[in-house]
């Protein structure tokens, strides 16, 4: 299960620590409100699928806004393949 806290360490380390004064991570924390380049939100992804072993769709994954946008997709996938079922 990906959580909030996981995907906020991740941001952190994409930010290298440097958030932007008073934004706090949480699931309605936007990612371009934390600075965020588009390349930073896929490295995210990317290591998402990699340590939970899913796949993103990656349409709905372009379209993700908020921290809790991406770990309800990224929970989703991974209910998908608990069941076997694959994103078409």
């Amino acid at each position: 299960m990906i959580t909030v806290e996981e995907v906020a360490d991740l941001i952190r380390k994409e930010r290298r620590g440097k958030l932007p004064e008073g934004v706090v991570l949480g699931p309605d924390t936007g990612l371009e409100e934390v600075g965020l380049s588009s390349l930073q939100v896929s490295e995210i992804v990317f290591t998402l699928e990699e340590e939970h072993e899913i796949e993103f769709d990656a349409a709905q994954a372009a379209d993700v806004k908020t921290i809790g946008q991406l770990v309800a997709l990224g929970n989703e996938a991974i209910g998908s393949d608990a069941v076997g079922a694959e994103a078409v």
